[in-house]
């Protein structure tokens, strides 16, 4: 116990002389976790009703290839892929800026409803990661036609999956498609898009 004592002591010390410098230095900090901690203590106090709050479904398509493939290797994948978005494309879903912080989503949508919104979102991005993977799958198996209609989907609902517009690009690309490069370059670059940079710098290089 006493050889713990020394560095017990030093530690404590150090907590001190942090905070001593952080208030000499003045430069705010104390005053912006005060006002965070004030302003997540409101919002998690904010009660809604959820029948009343303006919240905007995402709308799957209904003419996404589905198709009844044979029971063989090459197609396992495919078939699983396709059987994943089947299951989740009746979920309700909703898509958040990922910008927005828990206190902002607790604010907006109130504490009581932070669980369900958050399970739409999650329905949201399982189902445009299962497009994306669909796609892909349709496009090791080369039926780009299909793999085609899969991506535009997942561009329409803004998936944030970089891969998405990338692969997308690759088949304008193979197709000599510059009309639709030029559209697809300019859809990323007003969306919601965590890799924007790394999906515009691909696209440019098919341009």
């Amino acid at each position: 116990m006493f050889k713990t004592m020394p560095m017990f002591i030093g530690v404590v010390t150090f907590v001190i002389v942090i905070k001593i410098i952080l208030k000499k230095s003045d430069n705010g900090y104390d005053k912006a976790v005060d006002e965070f901690m004030e302003r997540e203590l409101e919002a998690n106090n904010t009660l809604k009703d959820f029948d009343t709050l303006d919240i905007k479904y995402v709308k799957p398509s209904n003419t996404l290839p589905f198709k009844d493939y044979e029971d063989i290797p090459i197609y396992k994948n495919v078939i699983k892929k396709q059987k994943l978005v089947k299951r989740k494309i009746d979920l309700k879903m909703i898509k958040i800026p990922s910008n927005l912080t828990n206190t902002e989503l607790k604010e907006m949508y109130g504490v009581n409803n932070f669980d369900k919104i958050s399970m739409l979102e999650e329905h949201y991005n399982s189902y445009v990661r299962g497009l994306f993977e669909w796609a892909q799958e349709l496009y090791n198996i080369n039926n780009i036609y299909d793999c085609k209609k899969v991506l535009q989907e997942a561009v329409r609902l803004e998936a944030n999956i970089s891969q998405v517009y990338i692969l997308l690009a690759k088949i304008y690309a193979k197709e000599n498609d510059k009309s639709n490069l030029l559209q697809l370059k300019n859809i990323v670059k007003e969306i919601d898009l965590s890799l924007k940079e790394k999906a515009l710098q691909e696209i440019d290089k098919y341009l």
